[in-house]
């Protein structure tokens, strides 16, 4: 503010001079504007090319590992049909050392072994690879079933994966739900209901895949016929998921 008593300088403002900067402004503006566009796009694309090119080199690692472990599957099986022709040898030769055909055969069962844990593998990676097309769907893979010491105990484990080309953070619950029988009657039993926890579902949060495990404990006198996981994600873009499996215990 100026000191009382003074009188400010008025400003002069030029007509002609306002109306040329007002014309040079319309004349710039699409000039200015095009380039604006042409930066956000240039700078989409890049986006797009890099997020695209480290989805191709993540599908392009997990197909050479697939790669890797059907070799070593063929290896196996070469292996385990060269043993048992050793076996066939010596007992048709009708050789007494029956300690040498037994370490035979454990080699053959432990090879056996590597090998449908390396199928199993295997599969696994090609279901994640397969899953590469729809970005909003979520899948379950390698369910299995397997008993414990413990009569009425079982532990189950899966694994949960999202299209590989997807980066974004998968969250939400699972739900599992046990269908079978009781003294005649159908019953529907909570994952709550089966724990010692009393948890009513498993948290999941994963880029690429989760694996998921767990102990299951059967009421007394229920027959357990199948069961059924529900994926339920945070996000809305991805589709809810839910898949029913036979209730076979293997192990």
């Amino acid at each position: 503010m100026a000191p009382r008593g003074k009188l400010e300088k008025p400003k002069i403002i030029q007509p002609g001079r306002a109306r040329f900067r007002w014309w040079l402004t319309l004349a710039l503006l699409p000039f200015m504007l095009s380039g604006a566009a042409w930066y956000a796009y240039d700078y989409g694309r890049t986006s797009v090319h890099f997020d695209s090119s480290a989805a191709a080199g993540k599908v392009r690692e997990l197909e050479r590992r697939a790669g890797g472990l059907q070799q070593r599957v063929d290896d196996l099986e070469a292996e385990r049909a060269e043993l048992r022709q050793q076996v066939a040898a010596l007992e048709r030769a009708s050789q007494i050392d029956r300690e040498a055909a037994r370490r035979v055969r454990e080699e053959i069962k432990a090879i056996q072994d590597e090998r449908l844990e390396m199928e199993r593998e295997l599969a696994f990676l090609r279901g994640i690879v397969s899953n590469n097309t729809d970005r909003n769907k979520l899948r379950i893979q390698d369910f299995k079933l397997e008993a414990t010491e413990n009569e009425d105990v079982y532990r189950y484990d899966f694994t949960v994966s999202q299209a590989l080309t997807n980066k974004a953070d998968v969250r939400g619950d699972i739900r599992i739900t046990l269908v079978g029988t009781r003294q005649g009657k159908e019953e529907a039993l909570s994952l709550g209901m089966l724990t010692e926890s009393g948890m009513e579902s498993l948290k999941m949060r994963f880029v690429h895949f989760q694996k998921l495990e767990g102990l299951l404990r059967l009421p007394q006198g229920f027959i357990a016929s199948n069961i059924r996981i529900d994926i339920i994600p945070d996000n809305k873009k991805l589709s809810r998921l839910t898949e029913t499996f036979e209730w076979s215990v293997g192990g």
